[in-house]
């Protein structure tokens, strides 16, 4: 051992042993969130952070420990659960091994990127108004998988976008990628009709249905009248679109221009893409709600007008 290796490995052990013989920070069972970033590079960086919060009880120890064993480069940054006054060779070990402490968050499917950012910010896990702003940004509206999900607290946006984005392709390539498009549609008119789909019934087994009844529509030229996208285009979700709701003069509202809305209005899940994949051949061109979660199918307008008559009629029933 040479002097230098032999000096720091003596002042490492004087650290130490004086470390448990003179603690500066008393341990404490509370425990405090604390945000190692790429932007600490070094043992005093992430030094400096702990004392801030007084997690660190032996700084000096510490510092040699992280000199002599070059730690510097192999602690993982993140967000981590610590102790107030933890032993320095508790928190090392954390940091080496990156046992970052994570929070559970679900995004339901269809939520829109203002819906995903509302949640994570009540979570936690983003601090700042930038995720919706980055997702218009990158035109990732769609894209982003709803899932479970373990983030970290106070996490970048664009960290979350990541994530959500990498799901979505790795869900995409597992189950359409070998699959032929349809006729005239990209992979992004795929994800918006499938994004309409989401919005418009929540059962499985309804979705390729629905999916024939916009196919058709669109096969004929006709408008898609899909009330989500008008939805969309005030800015947010509604129980019941209103006669002058449809007035919007939007290129989402698709009661007054034909074809598909220009993108996405929320992020579908997989079964609502699988159903633009694989619609169900029908000849039905509307639907109506029953007010259960399920619709009513129907080949003509005729059809459809007396349904919604009839439903009307039941409603000033109950209302008497």
């Amino acid at each position: 051992m040479n002097k230098k290796a032999l000096a720091l490995f003596l002042g490492i052990f004087a650290a130490v042993f004086l470390s448990w013989e003179l603690p500066l920070i008393p341990r404490s069972s509370e425990s405090v969130l604390v945000r190692i970033s790429p932007e600490h590079k070094t043992a005093k960086d992430i030094i400096s952070v702990f004392q801030a919060q007084g997690i660190l009880r032996h700084p000096r120890a510490f510092r040699l420990a992280s000199k002599v064993f070059g730690w510097d480069k192999r602690f993982k940054r993140g967000t981590y659960l610590l102790r107030r006054g933890e032993a320095w060779p508790v928190l090392a070990k954390k940091l080496l091994k990156g046992e970052t402490f994570t929070v559970k968050v679900t995004i339901p499917e269809g939520w829109r990127a203002e819906q995903i950012a509302d949640r994570l910010k009540a979570q936690s896990i983003i601090n700042t108004d930038g995720f919706v702003r980055l997702v218009q940004k990158q035109t990732l509206e769609g894209f982003l998988y709803p899932s479970t999900y373990f983030f970290e607290p106070y996490s970048a946006p664009e960290t979350i976008i990541e994530q959500m984005n990498q799901q979505f392709e790795r869900v995409w390539k597992e189950n359409f990628d070998g699959k032929s498009l349809p006729p005239k549609f990209t992979k992004k008119n795929v994800v918006t009709l499938a994004s309409i789909i989401e919005m418009e019934t929540n059962l499985s087994q309804e979705k390729p249905l629905i999916a024939g009844v916009f196919m058709n529509r669109l096969r004929q030229g006709w408008k898609l009248e899909a009330d989500p996208t008008v939805q969309y285009a005030l800015g947010g979700w509604k129980d019941r679109v209103l006669y002058k709701d449809l007035q919007i003069d939007s290129p989402y509202n698709t009661y007054k221009y034909r074809g598909l809305p220009p993108g996405p209005i929320g992020n579908p899940g997989q079964d609502s893409i699988a159903a633009v994949f694989d619609p169900a051949p029908t000849e039905y061109m509307y639907f109506v709600a029953k007010g259960d979660g399920s619709h009513v199918f129907f080949k003509t307008l005729q059809e459809h007008n007396r349904f919604r008559h009839l439903q009307k009629k039941a409603r000033r029933v109950k209302v008497k």
